[in-house]
């Protein structure tokens, strides 16, 4: 059975490894989007950003991904170096993931919620338990709660005005 501290240097590397490929390709096809005078022409000219956004747009969250894995990679390579009892434990690990796989449910439920009560609402209702979540866990019961309902309502306010009042796209 494999230690803790080679699981972490095996997961670093893995990390390290995934940011270094998603980065790699990321900057490939920046290049090839940034060669291509046809492509690039079209973005930017009035309201119809042309066929260059989806591309820049995907490339820009592979690279922001592949940086992101890079980051985690070298945190999880210099963590190994701390003592034991300041290492995560695999519990925490699952925990993490637990939360993350909770938050990609809520955001499936989000679209049939939306049509169901509306932007506003659904919006506030997906935010406001989360942000409770994330502030409870640096805070008081009391403070997560005023500041994590506070927050979701200046979000979906926030995006009623960007979307439906500035750029007049029906939500």
């Amino acid at each position: 059975m494999r230690s803790f501290a080679s699981r972490i240097d095996r997961v670093a590397r893995r990390d390290l490894a995934c940011g270094l490929l998603f980065s790699t390709v990321a900057l490939a096809g920046f290049f090839d989007l940034y060669t291509n005078p046809q492509l690039l022409d079209s973005l930017g000219r009035g309201p119809d950003p042309g066929p260059a956004l989806l591309p820049l747009v995907i490339l820009s969250l592979i690279m922001f991904g592949g940086v992101l894995l890079l980051l985690k990679g070298m945190a999880g390579w210099a963590s190994k170096r701390r003592s034991p009892a300041e290492r995560q434990t695999p519990d925490a690990a699952f925990s993490r993931h637990a939360h993350a796989a909770a938050l990609l449910a809520s955001l499936l439920v989000l679209p049939s919620v939306e049509s169901w009560l509306g932007f506003m609402v659904a919006a506030w209702l997906f935010a406001a338990p989360w942000l409770v979540w994330l502030e409870y866990r640096r805070h008081a019961k009391r403070r997560a709660l005023l500041v994590g309902i506070t927050m979701a309502a200046m979000l979906a306010l926030s995006l009623h005005l960007i979307f439906i009042t500035l750029l007049g796209v029906a939500l």
